[in-house]
């Protein structure tokens, strides 16, 4: 069996998408698969073991001109979409069993017309985020330009046959609203990238990790060490996605340290230049003054670290993992990060309306979160830890071989 798998956003290294799209890889690697990968180049120490061939994408158009380009359209990647087009064609394509294109920017998919077109060939279009039906795109005029151009080639995508993944119902609930035709989607959710059961000590040598890295772990631990309580946010705030809720609600603890692992896009901790270094600190800086403003003292920002590093420091230091979502109510978007916490084993405090976290923290037997409509109660940190603690494991069902199982179960392979 053969897999074809392409991937806008695999190269980067310690996105959350990133992340997700690699456990993919690994799970149709579990099944038997052999699989052959089409991406953006991976970065030096990136990668991903077992593939049969790595066709790999040198841009020549900047990430800043080609996120310009996504916020007047909706469509980026052009660059990527024409070198996959080429690739494509000296491929021979009717050998793969599944053609699976794993894409954060929707406009990516329409690579399944290209391959629909020329080889009457259906693909597994997986969407790492909803696209046209996006709340963000009816706040703007601009808004409106990228969700009417998203939405003509989501309409030709699913009118040629081919099966969309959401990584929640609520997901497919917008599409269906919206006046898609939602028979041939799937749920598709975001697997588990790793382990949490993983030792305790992990060898901080020049040969797996630089030392930039093997400085920071070692300082994150010695400042979580200094504080009788430490929680801790991994991702980054941008657009309606906002510290305020968060801050706010622990500025009630005292005694309690907030780390705040990466804070701005991972982007802008990757890319090299003046502009990116300006964006990343300007934006971090802003994050200290209102972690300031409300009160929270004891507020660290720390680069995104390497996923087995931080399941060290998640595993020796953190009391409560932090999600925070953007302000939509029902939430539609499913935190990359998510399962990943549950992994971990530890509580996990959600910041957010009814809707897909929510769901799969209730899954998990957390039914307690922090909404943004209404005033919450603020318990003491041990009630806290108690309300948030998950009683159900989603470990073995969030497994990368199971739900890529699942997957090819529902495509009848």
């Amino acid at each position: 069996m053969r897999v074809l798998f392409v991937g806008s956003e695999i190269s980067i290294k310690n996105s959350p998408e990133g992340i997700v799209s690699r456990a993919l890889i690994d799970g149709f690697l579990q099944m038997g698969y052999a699989v052959d990968l089409v991406s953006p180049a991976f970065p030096p120490g990136l990668k991903v073991p077992g593939l049969e061939r790595h066709f790999e994408f040198k841009p020549k158009v900047s990430f800043l001109v080609d996120k310009v380009i996504k916020k007047l359209t909706g469509l980026e990647g052009a660059g990527f979409h024409k070198y996959c087009c080429a690739v494509l064609q000296e491929l021979a394509i009717n050998e793969y069993d599944i053609i699976f294109i794993r894409s954060e920017p929707v406009s990516l998919h329409r690579l399944a017309l290209f391959i629909n077109d020329k080889y009457s060939v259906s693909c597994v279009c997986s969407f790492g985020d909803v696209g046209s039906v996006n709340p963000y795109y009816i706040r703007s005029l601009l808004g409106g330009l990228r969700k009417k151009n998203l939405e003509r080639i989501e309409r030709q995508v699913i009118d040629k046959g081919n099966v969309i993944t959401q990584t929640s119902s609520r997901g497919v609930d917008l599409y269906k609203r919206a006046g898609f035709d939602v028979s041939n989607f799937i749920v598709l959710p975001n697997p588990i990238a790793s382990s949490a059961k993983m030792s305790l000590s992990v060898p901080l040598s020049e040969d797996n990790h630089d030392v930039s890295v093997r400085e920071c772990f070692k300082n994150v631990q010695r400042a979580a060490g200094q504080h009788k309580y430490n929680v801790a946010f991994i991702g980054s705030f941008y657009g309606d996605r906002k510290p305020d809720v968060m801050l706010k609600f622990l500025s009630n603890y005292s005694d309690v340290a907030v780390h705040v692992f990466g804070g701005v896009r991972n982007i802008l901790y990757e890319k090299e230049g003046m502009f990116y270094s300006w964006m990343k600190n300007k934006g971090l800086s802003d994050l200290q003054s209102m972690a300031k403003s409300y009160g929270v003292s004891k507020f660290y920002v720390w680069p995104f670290m390497p996923i087995e590093l931080l399941g060290v420091i998640i595993a020796r230091h953190v009391d409560i993992l932090i999600n925070v979502d953007a302000d939509f109510e029902p939430n539609p978007f499913l935190s990359s990060k998510l399962v990943q916490y549950l992994s971990y084993d530890k509580p996990v405090l959600n910041f957010s309306n009814e809707g897909a976290t929510v769901d799969l923290l209730r899954e998990a037997g957390v039914s307690y979160y922090v909404p943004y409509a209404t005033e919450s109660d603020v318990p003491n940190f041990a009630e806290l830890m108690r309300l948030c603690k998950p009683t159900n494991s989603l470990a073995d069902a969030y497994a990368p071989q199971q739900v890529v199982a699942r997957l090819v179960g529902a495509l009848g392979r």
